[in-house]
């Protein structure tokens, strides 16, 4: 009886010290912590992301039909230029002493037809000598249309040794700083339309039926990383472009006229453009839901217990997700960290 009451009190003890050992163990665990997020209304927008960049419209590359020596200089890199402004010219000189040799050709083999024609207008022969004289008017006349050819090609050349602008705009490249500078004739003067500035991006042919003429575009540009700027599809290219990852279209987005002045050409940014808009839908972070098996749940708080409750999504962007049922407007929902 003794015996049995030592083991009886032995056992007691061993389980009154595992019950101590695990309270203290339990006091020590961890609590878990939870960020909460509120449910509520606002509006979230379908969007298709397309990378690219802005380019002008409207612009102007000149060069000269020959090289020569730049003689006068109009513009300089940078200038805003005019409508038909020159922007240079080369030497003349040669160019004018040939002209001049060519109207002296020109009269010299004038006159020599007009005297062919008076020779023989009052005297027409017959037979072999009439066809002969037919041969001689016709060589003289072809004479006298090729000193005119020369004339004018030789004044069209005066007229190309100078570079007019064929639009206003402003000068982005030239080839020299300063007159008497030889050029060449692949150097070359380009100006641009400011006011023709857009931004050009490529939609690939898979999302080609999503995008359409007067959709709403967010332009964001790398040089202004805290702004977007409104726009919106002004056309869409019937020519594709063959690219190593696919066939693409060029989609020119047009902005406002009071934010041209900001850009400049080059400039790299992304062209969000709007698919869909839902106003004063539940919305939610991306992060506070959980996704398994094909289903979305959220954790909801009931005393100290945190129940999952399934859920119903709608649009979903830049991370922040459509609620269309399950949760109700100002309700918390909680994630464990």
């Amino acid at each position: 009886m003794i015996s049995w009451l030592k083991s009886h009190k032995v056992l007691v003890s061993l389980i009154l010290v595992f019950l101590v050992v695990g309270a203290v163990i339990y006091s020590r665990r961890p609590t878990p912590s939870y960020t909460s997020y509120l449910v509520k209304r606002e509006t979230i927008k379908d969007t298709l992301e397309l990378s690219g960049k802005i380019t002008a419209n409207n612009s102007a590359t000149l060069r000269f039909g020959a090289g020569g020596l730049v003689t006068y200089l109009g513009a300089h890199e940078g200038d805003m230029v005019k409508k038909w402004q020159t922007l240079a010219s080369i030497d003349t000189r040669q160019l004018q002493k040939v002209l001049e040799q060519k109207l002296n050709l020109y009269a010299i083999q004038r006159g020599t037809f007009e005297q062919t024609i008076d020779d023989f207008d009052n005297s027409v022969p017959a037979g072999d000598d009439e066809r002969e004289l037919k041969r001689l008017l016709e060589k003289n006349q072809y004479q006298l249309d090729n000193t005119v050819k020369d004339v004018e090609y030789q004044d069209l050349t005066l007229k190309l040794s100078r570079l007019t602008s064929p639009i206003s705009g402003i000068l982005v490249h030239s080839p020299i700083t300063s007159n008497n500078v030889q050029v060449l004739a692949t150097d070359s003067w380009v100006v641009i339309d400011p006011n023709s500035l857009y931004f050009s991006a490529d939609v690939d042919e898979t999302d080609l039926s999503r995008v359409k003429v007067g959709q709403e575009v967010e332009v964001s540009l790398d040089a202004f990383a805290d702004r977007t700027f409104p726009a919106a599809i002004s056309s869409i290219s019937y020519s594709p472009k063959e690219t190593t990852s696919g066939t693409t279209y060029e989609v020119k987005i047009s902005f406002t006229q009071a934010d041209l002045s900001l850009f400049r050409l080059g400039l790299n940014g992304t062209g969000r453009v709007i698919l869909n808009t839902k106003e004063g839908v539940l919305t939610l972070p991306s992060a506070a839901l959980t996704g398994q098996n094909g289903s979305v749940s959220i954790l909801l708080k009931n005393g100290n217990r945190y129940n999952p409750q399934s859920v119903s999504t709608g649009l979903e962007n830049d991370g922040t997700v459509e609620i269309t049922s399950g949760v109700s407007e100002g309700e918390t929902v909680y994630v464990q960290e």
